[in-house]
């Protein structure tokens, strides 16, 4: 039965790499929505770009001051690259065996008008744009090599 045996152990291998490729596709659409989302996001204080949180397996349910106070947008650089840089850890620490998902919440209670348009700096859908951004990043990836 040494057939069998090979087969079941390439099967094996073949797994392994398809695990691994899924969790990189995970963390690299998940970065991409982070980014496009944060630098995105309208900012008049940095206080609902700062507010871009990704967690592991549930949605985040806090809040944050402005990571750099500022006024008129005086920051805005500054916030996307602070929340960009916060998040980016716990997207890395997305385990394929340990993990379902990667939730990016922003609990800004002006968040839901900001992605209607109500601020002429992002056009409405926003949100939804980031998230067809990281999509398209990863709809050619290849999951299962030849």
């Amino acid at each position: 039965m040494a057939g069998l045996d090979d087969f079941a152990k390439r099967i094996d291998r073949i797994a392994v790499r398809v695990e691994g490729n899924v969790e990189k596709t995970v963390k690299s659409c998940a970065q991409v929505v982070l980014r496009s989302v944060v630098e995105a996001t309208p900012v008049d204080t940095g206080y609902a770009r700062s507010n871009w949180t990704p967690e592991l397996d549930r949605a985040f349910e806090g809040l944050f001051p402005a990571r750099v106070p500022g006024k008129a947008g005086s920051t805005a650089e500054e916030n996307a690259a602070a929340a960009i840089e916060a998040g980016t850890p716990t997207i890395e620490a997305f385990d394929i065996k340990n993990n379902e998902s990667v939730h990016i919440t922003n609990n800004a209670p002006h968040i839901q008008p900001l992605n209607d348009g109500h601020s002429n700096q992002a056009p409405a859908g926003f949100v939804r744009m980031a998230v067809m951004e990281g999509l398209a990043t990863v709809k050619g990836a290849k999951i299962v090599e030849d």
